[in-house]
């Protein structure tokens, strides 16, 4: 990818590797999540772009705090990649909410969300439950509707 003179705008010219988006949340500790996502991505030869869900606060240890992305960034996030870029492949991770987890699935079910993969995080390695239990995403209907 090319910047643009401003260094803000960006070129695909086909030459440039695949483009994957991932979904999820962040982990400070490098091991999991966002981050894991973009090495996995960066060693496979495809370049990764992301939509944020949540912060976390964790270490290899434990996940201390997550501070939840409100849905409409995470959209718009998403949004910005999909505008920009020829995004051909889609990973989900944690998505953290409900209103995060039907703002996935109506950008999936539009289409917008090409060769998507699902992977439904809702326990960190830690033990511990990085969704909120009150809401929490019911992931089975919202993305399998007619079962």
């Amino acid at each position: 990818m090319t910047a643009g003179a401003d260094g803000g705008s960006t070129a695909y010219d086909g030459d440039d590797p695949p483009v994957a988006l991932s979904i999820a949340g962040s982990d400070s500790g490098a091991g999991a999540g966002i981050q894991a996502d973009i090495k996995t991505m960066g060693a496979l030869g495809v370049f990764a772009t992301t939509a944020v869900t949540a912060v976390t606060v964790q270490n290899t240890t434990s996940v201390r705090e997550v501070h939840y992305v409100p849905a409409e960034v995470v959209d718009a996030q998403i949004g910005a990649v999909l505008d920009d870029l020829p995004v051909a492949a889609v990973k989900t991770g944690m998505l953290g909410t409900r209103a995060v987890v039907e703002t996935v699935a109506r950008r999936a079910a539009a289409g917008d969300l090409p060769q998507l993969v699902v992977d439904p995080v809702m326990v960190a390695s830690s033990g511990r439950i990085p969704c909120p239990r009150r809401g929490s995403p019911p992931t089975g209907r919202i993305w399998c509707p007619r079962r």
